[in-house]
């Protein structure tokens, strides 16, 4: 669930990088939200329509993403 992944980068320093393609999506999610501001490459498209996604950069938790983390905001 993305709040369990917004979760998770409250905890770490940031900037932090995420390698996970879930997690990635996650941060998708966190990001149009405004939850979070995050790097996130467009994936490569490999051989026979297979993706390759590379690692995206959380960069900051905005103040709405601290607001849901709090529990006074529905994300």
């Amino acid at each position: 669930m993305p709040m369990d992944c917004l979760r998770r980068i409250a905890v770490r320093d940031l900037p932090c990088t995420v390698y996970d393609p879930g997690e990635i999506d996650h941060l998708r999610v966190l990001r149009a939200a405004g939850l979070i501001q995050a790097f996130i490459p467009l994936p490569d498209r490999l051989n026979r329509g297979q993706l390759s996604q590379k690692a995206a950069q959380v960069l900051a938790i905005t103040e709405k993403g601290r607001e849901a983390l709090q529990g006074r905001l529905e994300a």
